[in-house]
């Protein structure tokens, strides 16, 4: 009786002792696994934005800050533009040839640039007038889902959004098609809606002395 009292003893004492060494060698991996959780997971979001770009007009271009294009979203994230005018919302870049233009888009870290060209040369500068365009929204996709994007893990592929749609039935120079998809997989994470003003002393034919760091890229 009195050795199964010493054993018991010893027991407790072992437990009590251990216990806590036990769960100081734990609480790291398991802090570790708590941060690593949440960083792994990707933000399967949509983020929107509304341009009111009618005080920037009559113009050939516009200019809009987008700080929401950071150059890792740059580098790593399909963006899709499309131009509100008076009854449609088409995806740039675009040509209207009843209006007799053509539209490219450019963007940069924390910039969008927007020009407009004729048809006929390509060249010359379109003057378009201030009745015709309203808005300009901006779409920045934060999603892997294989549906819309696949995955971004393995590289970059800017035209992995237009198969993945177009493969799904989906009209990509259709605004209201390609948001009412996207909002059924992911988030939409509408980021408001901004008055575009008409920017002092700048103009894009100066862009090409002032961005030395970040080279322009085409939207396409």
């Amino acid at each position: 009786m009195h050795l199964l009292t010493i054993i018991w003893t010893l027991l407790c004492a072992a437990i009590i002792i251990g216990y806590p060494v036990y769960l100081i060698k734990k609480s790291p991996s398991i802090m570790r696994s708590h941060e690593d959780t949440p960083q792994s997971s990707t933000q399967n979001t949509v983020e929107l934005l509304s341009f009111d770009i009618r005080e920037q007009l009559p113009g050939w271009s516009f200019t809009l800050d987008v700080p929401q294009i950071t150059e890792n979203i740059l580098r790593n994230n399909p963006i899709l533009f499309y131009l509100e005018s008076e009854n449609s919302c088409l995806k740039l870049p675009l040509n209207n040839p009843a209006m007799g233009y053509k539209v490219n888009v450019y963007k940069n870290v924390g910039k969008v640039y927007v020009t407009f060209k004729s048809i006929k040369d390509g060249v010359s500068n379109f003057y378009v007038p201030t009745w015709h365009l309203k808005k300009l929204k901006v779409l920045i996709i934060k999603s892997d889902d294989s549906r819309v994007n696949g995955n971004w893990e393995t590289g970059s592929n800017t035209s992995m959004i237009h198969k993945n749609l177009k493969k799904s039935g989906i009209n990509i120079n259709d605004y209201e098609d390609v948001l009412g998809y996207v909002s059924n997989i992911a988030s939409i994470d509408f980021k408001g809606h901004f008055i575009a003003k008409m920017p002092t002393k700048k103009s894009l034919g100066s862009l090409s002395s002032k961005s030395k760091e970040h080279t322009l890229c085409h939207s396409a």
